[in-house]
């Protein structure tokens, strides 16, 4: 069953929600994430899991625990939808000629 636009967009807002948690708190572990962003664990551990295969962050092993850190930020203009070129741009104008 494929998401909706409303379900995208509250993925993409999760996503910058445990991004911009995880950069305040660098080398936090999932719990104190999921803590600190007040997410549940099942939409946590899948925030975290997108972010690392995005390249967003990265996990370091600490003694007995994993911890994240940011990469790059995750932002939702990052993946919001674009208007195509010509619906923002005047075509055929401006140049030499």
């Amino acid at each position: 069953m494929a998401m909706t636009e409303e379900q995208r967009a509250g993925v993409r807002d999760l996503l910058q929600l445990v991004s911009r948690t995880i950069e305040r708190n660098p080398g936090a572990t999932a719990p104190a994430i999921r803590t600190r962003a007040h997410v549940k664990r099942k939409e946590g551990e899948m925030a975290i899991g997108l972010l690392l295969r995005g390249g967003f962050i990265e996990a370091q092993r600490v003694d007995a625990e994993e911890t994240y850190r940011s990469i790059r930020p995750y932002r939702v203009s990052n993946e919001a939808p674009r208007a195509a070129f010509g619906a923002t741009h005047a075509a055929g104008q401006g140049g030499s000629g």
